[in-house]
């Protein structure tokens, strides 16, 4: 074997451990969701992937990334829901059919999540029950 076959081996074998990972991060639960970090320009930026929600945050796993850890994290004392609106229509290609988009602010990131039905009522529930001694406003 010539060295670039056996760079080009190790460097396979390094993609599909990392591809293999991403799936086992995914397959083990969380709510599905379309997600994008503002400013965004009108229907761009839109990311499809896996949201779970801890005791001190929300994490946010993108379905086309092979990073091997969150690609997200929002700390749940800081997150308040701004606002919410359906779907444009120039959105309905990029998020899940019926979402109700949530634009979310926090100290770090300002973004909107595409959710539908009970993802959106477990959502709002998550953000509501947060801990004592902080501010719990929804629009």
């Amino acid at each position: 074997m010539q060295l670039t076959e056996i760079v080009l081996l190790v460097a396979l074998g390094m993609v599909g451990t990392l591809a293999g990972r991403r799936l086992q991060l995914l397959r083990r639960g969380g709510t599905e969701v379309a997600l994008r970090v503002l400013p965004a320009r009108p229907g761009r930026g839109w990311h499809h992937g896996v949201l779970r929600y801890r005791d001190r945050g929300m994490y946010f796993y993108r379905v086309s990334s092979l990073r091997p850890g969150t690609d997200l994290r929002v700390d749940r004392r800081s997150v308040t829901v701004v606002g919410r609106r359906p779907a444009d229509e120039g959105e309905l290609d990029l998020v899940p059919a019926g979402s109700t988009v949530l634009h979310l602010r926090s100290v770090d990131v300002e973004l909107e999540l595409a959710l539908v039905g009970g993802a959106l009522t477990a959502f709002l529930a998550w953000v509501e029950s947060s801990p004592p001694g902080r501010s719990r406003s929804r629009a």
